[in-house]
């Protein structure tokens, strides 16, 4: 089977995603098809990406949106134009929403018609909930799932749900995750100015990257630094990010008696997370299984792209392919501000531990969940496509 032409859909052209997408446009003539070009604004509550530059540099097309009442986002009805071009391999579908299960419906319909093969590229796992919504989500899934042709996967546990969704093992390609944060010149500069600005002076640091909202449980993380802070006095908690939650989260530092060693920083532009990344001895990831797990959390690929131990619980998709326990860091169970304390006291109170995770944290990193990893596990889907095709025949 030959692949001349890909089309990969996808809702958003999101940072993380910028060198995978440029990588991928270098080996592959391939045409991206954006549905929901606006839609970190409702994930992430920031207006900076109305202008994405880089995008630029690739074949693509951003879809519009029609029946806007239909929330959060309309129909991208453009897809039957799409669906119905020249091409000879489609990426995609979602059921995130209303909109995006239409959309998945109509593009998966008539690719199937046209006997075009199809890879699904989803990141779920760990539906514990089981909410009306979530078992008719399910049944969707596990229908789309069994259309498609290939899927990719960025870890074990999603390999693990779609397999129990009754996909063969075989057509199921784990692409891990890659961030697209990098080390440039001043950041160190850029973390000293951090320690002087908020007179952290000496102390160990305990960063904490990401939205402020219920599913990411850092009222948990807030609990164990108070029980840990009480011991030690030589240590502050960064808070970097914004969201729904965060005026509960300040009230609940003041509760806890801890808000001035506590910072809440807001949101801060991705190319000034590195000095934050340095500053800190320690990164936790604190989320909670709220209606899903949290998908993957790429905090844990960040973090330890700086050589950082990682404290993520069993609710990060992330941890399970990026975290050896005890090596690294921790993963632990969620919901549960002891354990978080706990192996926070490990790691701050044994400083050749703590070197020691760090170094072993870039050492997966680098040889597990750079851009290269993610490229050779799309690729090994459609070489799969490819001889699976040419057998048929």
């Amino acid at each position: 089977m030959q692949i001349n032409k890909i089309v990969f859909i996808h809702n958003t052209a999101m940072w993380y995603r910028r060198t995978f997408f440029m990588m991928l446009n270098e080996i592959y003539n391939i045409e991206f098809i954006f549905t929901h070009i606006h839609i970190h604004r409702k994930i992430y509550n920031i207006e900076s990406f109305d202008s994405i530059e880089w995008i630029k540099s690739l074949d693509y097309k951003i879809l519009k949106n029609y029946f806007n009442i239909i929330k959060p986002h309309g129909i991208a009805f453009g897809m039957i134009i799409e669906s119905l071009r020249d091409y000879d391999l489609v990426v995609g579908g979602s059921w995130d929403s209303i909109s995006e299960v239409i959309e998945t419906i109509i593009f998966f319909t008539i690719a199937k018609l046209r006997k075009k093969p199809i890879i699904l590229f989803r990141e779920d796992w760990g539906w514990k909930r089981k909410t009306k919504k979530n078992i008719i989500l399910t049944v969707f899934a596990r229908t789309v799932t069994k259309s498609a042709d290939a899927l990719v996967v960025p870890g074990t546990r999603h390999k693990e749900y779609f397999i129990s969704l009754g996909t063969q093992p075989e057509k199921i390609f784990i692409m891990p995750n890659a961030c697209n944060i990098s080390m440039k010149d001043g950041n160190y500069i850029n973390k000293d100015n951090l320690r002087d600005k908020f007179k952290i002076g000496d102390k160990k640091v305990i960063l904490y990257v990401g939205r402020l909202v219920k599913q990411k449980g850092v009222d948990y993380l807030l609990k164990a630094f108070a029980r840990y802070s009480k011991e030690n006095n030589d240590v502050v908690l960064v808070i970097v990010g914004n969201g729904e939650c965060q005026n509960k989260m300040e009230l609940l530092s003041k509760d806890l008696k801890i808000d001035n060693s506590v910072y809440f920083i807001g949101h801060v532009e991705y190319d000034n997370l590195p000095a934050y990344y340095l500053l800190c001895n320690v990164c936790v990831i604190p989320s909670i299984t709220y209606k899903i797990a949290d998908a993957w959390a790429f905090v844990v690929n960040e973090a330890m792209y700086f050589g950082k131990p990682v404290i993520a619980t069993e609710a990060v998709g992330a941890a399970y392919d990026m975290i050896k326990n005890g090596k690294n860091g921790y993963m632990i169970p969620e919901k549960d501000s002891y354990s978080i304390y706990s192996a926070m006291k490990k790691i701050l109170s044994d400083h050749k531990l703590e070197m020691k995770m760090g170094s072993e944290s870039k050492k997966i990193y680098e040889e597990g969940f750079r851009e290269k990893n993610m490229v050779e596990g799309f690729s090994k889907a459609v070489k799969y496509l490819q001889l699976t095709k040419e057998k048929q025949v």
